[in-house]
């Protein structure tokens, strides 16, 4: 029981993280981005984007990261789409969370 709880939880987690970076990197790409191809530009932005994360919610916000987690939803746009054909809800992840 404790050990199938503990796993429940792990799993629980894990489906956490990938849906927050895959929503960070939606966002950067679709919001911050906005589609702008240009490196300088995105540089900048992904620099000062990194600070704030960093002051803000610790280092796991570093520039690679920010990068790593754009590169996964652009490599991974649909990746929310259940067995089901129901499509991922951002709206029900927490205010503070998403």
């Amino acid at each position: 029981m404790i050990d199938g709880a503990r796993q429940y939880a792990y799993s629980a987690v894990n489906v956490a993280l990938v849906q927050r970076n895959w929503l960070l990197g939606k966002r950067i790409s679709e919001e911050i981005l906005k589609g702008d191809n240009r490196a300088e530009y995105g540089a900048e932005v992904i620099v000062r984007l990194a600070q704030e994360l960093k002051a803000a919610y610790g280092d796991g916000f570093t520039k690679t990261n920010l990068y790593n987690f754009t590169e996964f939803y652009m490599a991974f746009p649909e990746i929310f789409h259940a067995a089901s054909g129901n499509k991922f809800d951002p709206s029900l992840i927490p205010p503070d969370f998403a």
